[in-house]
């Protein structure tokens, strides 16, 4: 039988392997996109990592609507830096197009073209297929486990840091 910090050392393990197994570039979905996806599409894909993925699932696909780069790093996460250089890629492809607005000539804005759109779209088709799975898998638990899980990712996810170190302390 395991002791309890046998079971938080093993926890702490099994979080950085899911951390880093939703974080690096897959073989398999990455075929599962550029068969959703025209010549053109293929082409930009090849170039691309995840994070630009998450970068041009942020930009508005409403031609109406658009986003500037401050927008997306605030969305995503991501350093403004990392952002820019990602967003330099994504239109040297040619899946994204700078604008300005009108009557805001300082402001860059970021549009989808329509090979933006069509990865962006196969992206989301690719989430919808994996949250199936995930829905599939999580049905095998009753619902007072998944109670604890959402939990304990929820505690997880809003646990303040200090530096480096987590302050569970601090979760209300």
């Amino acid at each position: 039988m395991k002791t309890k910090g046998e079971s938080i050392e093993q926890i702490g393990e099994l979080v950085e392997k899911l951390s880093t197994r939703f974080s690096e570039e897959d073989i398999d979905e990455q075929k599962w996109m550029r068969d959703q996806c025209s010549p053109a599409a293929q082409q930009v894909l090849a170039t691309i990592t995840v994070q630009a993925l998450h970068v041009i699932a942020r930009i508005p696909d409403d031609a109406g609507e658009s986003v500037n780069i401050v927008g997306i790093s605030r969305a995503t996460g991501v350093p403004k830096g990392t952002v820019s250089k990602i967003v330099q890629r994504l239109v040297d492809g040619g899946a994204v197009v700078r604008h300005r607005r009108d009557g805001n000539r300082k402001e860059v804005h970021l549009r989808l073209t329509e090979v933006g759109e069509e990865i962006q779209r196969a992206h989301r088709s690719l989430h919808e297929q994996m949250g199936d799975g995930l829905a599939t898998l999580l049905m095998r638990y009753s619902e007072s486990d998944l109670a604890v899980i959402t939990r304990v990712l929820s505690d997880l996810l809003r646990m303040p840091r200090e530096g480096v170190r987590f302050r569970p302390d601090l979760l209300n």
